[in-house]
Formats: C-alpha cells, sequence, structure tokens
C-alpha cells in the first residue's frame, strides 16, 4: 500500500509540458524582464509546437477553469512582465485562448 502514496508526489514533480503554442507561451513569458529573453522563449515554444499559434484553436480555453476573456487574461499575466514583446506575446495567447470565436469566422478557409 505505501507505493501508492507515492504515485501522486511523482506527478508533481514531473514537469508539466505544455499542451500547444498558447499554454506554452503563458507557462513561460510571464515576469520576463527583456525582448531577447521573451524571444528565447518564442523560439522554444515554436520548436516544441510545430504549428505554431496558428494550431490552437480560437476559444480553446473557455470553459475551463480560466479566464473569462483574452484582456483579462492579459492584464493578469502581462501586469509584471517588463518587456514588451513578452507582453504582446501573453496577449496573443491569451486572446487566442480566452476570446470567443466569432461571427467572422464564416469567411475563414475550412480545413
Amino acid at each position: 500500500m505505501r507505493p501508492l502514496l507515492f504515485l501522486p508526489a511523482l506527478f508533481l514533480a514531473a514537469p508539466a509540458l505544455a499542451a500547444n503554442m498558447a499554454t506554452c507561451l503563458l507557462d513561460k513569458l510571464p515576469g520576463t524582464q527583456n525582448d531577447v529573453a521573451a524571444q528565447a522563449v518564442f523560439q522554444v515554444c515554436s520548436a516544441e509546437h510545430p504549428g505554431g499559434i496558428q494550431a490552437v484553436p480560437q476559444g480553446d480555453g473557455r470553459g475551463m477553469l480560466g479566464f473569462k476573456s483574452g484582456p483579462e487574461c492579459t492584464a493578469k499575466k502581462a501586469g509584471d512582465t517588463r518587456s514588451t514583446r513578452a507582453a504582446e506575446l501573453i496577449g496573443v495567447a491569451c486572446r487566442r485562448l480566452y476570446d470567443e470565436d466569432g461571427p467572422w469566422n464564416q469567411y475563414k478557409a475550412k480545413p
């Protein structure tokens, strides 16, 4: 019975892998102090998620425990971030995850 007690600890100790480009950016960018570091984070997330931000379905974070909108997410996540580039990328990720899919989608190409 004792080994089962350690099972949850293994999951907590394992590094969390971001599900997509947007979550990768939101995991790594908040608090970034300069644009060089922000660009490095962007490159790391791009390498981990080759589809980029375009591969993240619009509104993918809605309905989950999180934010009600992209601006709410951006205000919270980018508030203590000194890098302008990092704050912009946080905004892009937040809008992709938490803003609604709009009526303009009828004009998008269907996959």
